[in-house]
């Protein structure tokens, strides 16, 4: 192994070791929590109501597809990675040891891990806490409970899972385009904050990335037009798709070539930064 890939992983290793015992890591349970009250647990009470269970991965469908609880995760990684990189004064030692370019490679091998564990945390718990089977298919509970309860169609339950979704697609791609664009989302969320972070005006990557957040919370909720601007919507996989015919409103090509271009356009941004990156106003101590 080189000596420079030894250098990022070594950034990764000791920034991911201070993210996971950070006492700021609870906010995770504490959301696993909520989206059981909002999420899980009206699923399962359709579920007995029509003595049928559901999938075990139908919950984080749910919530990677719901127009309320799909902002949150989001919002809660943004509140976990907030305070990364962290520049203090030991930190001009470590770039030091590293150089410029490994430190931040590090830092975004770091963040890669961060998301990675964060939605595997919220996969596999809604998952566990489902009391569902792994089927891999959608079940009745989901595809046929509104024709059975027509009078319950329009409640926030059956808009956790509306029919754009599976009667579109099979549950398995629904969860893996979810997961994947969740990702990037957490992505370009965190490389706006190590930019502003960067270039030592932090309090405005928060507040870039809460618009950025806001923006596509609003817009969706208007259905305009301008919703497919900010990665929220192109993160919800239903939206792309028709009620009933078998056919994209947008392809899911243009979510996965917007995204790409705003990685690659903050990409360069960071590392036009990190060259000009100088320690100055941090802090002297851990």
């Amino acid at each position: 192994m080189s000596k420079d890939i030894k250098c990022i992983f070594s950034v990764a290793r000791s920034e991911y070791i201070k993210w996971i015992t950070n006492p700021r890591i609870i906010v995770v349970g504490v959301l696993l929590v909520f989206m059981k009250t909002l999420a899980i647990d009206p699923l399962l009470e359709r579920a007995d109501k029509i003595g049928q269970k559901i999938d075990a991965f139908e919950p984080f469908a749910a919530i990677g597809n719901s127009g309320m609880l799909v902002m949150l995760m989001p919002c809660v990684f943004m509140v976990l990675i907030s305070d990364y990189p962290k520049m203090t004064g030991n930190t001009l030692y470590f770039v030091k040891r590293t150089g410029k370019k490994n430190w931040y490679l590090g830092q975004m091998l770091f963040v890669f891990f961060a998301i990675i564990s964060f939605i595997t945390v919220i996969l596999f718990g809604s998952a566990l806490m489902s009391q569902g089977s792994f089927t891999g298919n959608w079940s009745d509970v989901v595809t046929k409970y509104n024709a059975m309860f027509p009078n319950e169609a329009g409640n926030f339950t059956s808009q956790l899972l509306p029919s754009n979704l599976y009667n579109q697609i099979p549950l398995i791609t629904s969860i893996f385009q979810t997961t994947a664009l969740m990702a990037v989302y957490m992505l370009i969320i965190s490389m706006v904050i190590y930019f502003f972070k960067l270039i030592h005006i932090q309090s405005f990557g928060l507040l870039a990335a809460v618009f950025i957040v806001a923006g596509g919370v609003v817009t969706c909720s208007l259905k305009s037009d301008l919703m497919w601007l900010f990665p929220m919507a192109n993160t919800i996989v239903w939206l792309h798709y028709d009620v009933i015919l078998d056919q994209p409103i947008v392809p899911m090509w243009y979510s996965f070539a917007y995204f790409a271009a705003i990685l690659s356009a903050l990409a360069i941004a960071n590392f036009i930064a990190i060259k000009r990156l100088e320690f100055i106003n941090i802090e002297q101590v851990e």
